[in-house]
């Protein structure tokens, strides 16, 4: 009797754990991205198609006026992942710059890319460097991503410049910063390289769009973890890039948080990373970036467990990057 009891007992409980593991498993996937049309929506539903394609598991990538509007939200559990900049994910993960406390279930997957960020004008303006900028209309913070004020302040500072030396506005992301120059009520803004609405602007705007190049001191990007310097050279996807030009690159992340299981952030990891010359072939913008390349050498906040795990079976995840996770763990 005792046997039986324990056996019925023993039975239940196996139940109730299978019952929990599924209840815990992911039933769908959201990307949170950037407007529609702007490369960070291209790129989550890219990553979203791959991954139902790939598991069967209905997914989708949902734009938001801009990156910071959905960080809570993977905090809270209600978006399972989405793209952010180092800077952003690092203010967040630490409750610091416009985030009143920390976002500390925040979790990287893997670094998408290393974007390039400089301002543009009308090339018709006749303005050649940063320090023309000086006393212009120039968009200077985007209202939906709060960790982009660095990024502006260090493009100024390589100039000697800040916010107060121009005539700052502020626009709520990207694409309002692009179609603020474009309908001439602001001088200069900051994009990313190369997407579609600044191709537009490029086409649409008389004479076309001029992208600027650093000041001489780039040790101010350089200083700041998550951003470099490259050189872009002119080419069919580089509007406004007629000569070899510096600018700021930024790391930039599919986030998740530790509201997804190890299990699941190890499945979306593998198959993203493990399909990435498919990515790469769907978006041209990405093919300069590598599989080898999605762990940064300096981690700007930690990362999942289930990418951990996944990284350490292909080699990529070193003892260097343990110690960093480590650190910002504790």
């Amino acid at each position: 009797m005792i046997r039986k009891i324990l056996s019925v007992t023993t039975i239940g409980a196996i139940g109730i754990i299978a019952s929990m593991a599924s209840a815990s498993a992911m039933d769908r996937l959201t990307v949170g991205t950037g407007p529609a049309g702007t490369l960070y929506h291209q790129i989550g539903t890219t990553i979203s198609t791959l991954y139902q394609e790939k598991t069967g598991i209905q997914s989708s990538a949902k734009p938001f006026s801009g990156t910071t509007a959905y960080v809570p939200l993977m905090h809270r559990g209600e978006v399972q992942a989405g793209l952010n900049g180092s800077l952003e994910s690092q203010d967040a993960f630490l409750g610091q710059g416009k985030f009143s406390q920390p976002i500390d279930k925040i979790r990287a997957l893997l670094m998408v890319t290393r974007f390039g960020f400089q301002f543009f004008t009308r090339a018709d303006d006749n303005i050649k460097s940063i320090s023309d900028l000086k006393g212009k209309n120039v968009v200077t913070r985007f209202r939906a991503i709060q960790g982009f004020d660095q990024v502006i302040d260090a493009i100024l500072a390589t100039a000697g410049m800040g916010e107060a030396d121009v005539n700052a506005i502020t626009v709520g992301g990207v694409v309002d910063g692009i179609r603020s120059v474009s309908e001439g009520r602001t001088d200069a803004a900051v994009s990313a390289l190369g997407i579609p609405p600044l191709r537009q602007a490029g086409a649409t705007i008389s004479g076309g769009i001029n992208i600027l190049t650093l000041g001489p001191d780039e040790e101010k990007v350089n200083a700041i973890d998550g951003l470099i310097v490259k050189t872009v050279k002119p080419s069919p996807a580089m509007v406004g890039v007629s000569e070899p030009v510096r600018v700021l690159h930024m790391n930039v992340f599919l986030n998740s948080s530790t509201n997804v299981s190890e299990e699941d952030a190890y499945e979306l990891t593998k198959i993203v990373h493990s399909n990435w010359a498919k990515v790469q072939e769907t978006l041209p913008p990405l093919r300069g970036h590598q599989a080898k390349d999605m762990v940064p050498s300096g981690l700007s906040h930690p990362f999942h467990e289930g990418a951990v795990r996944y990284f350490k079976e292909v080699g990529l995840w070193t003892d260097a990057h343990q110690k960093q996770q480590d650190a910002l763990l504790k």
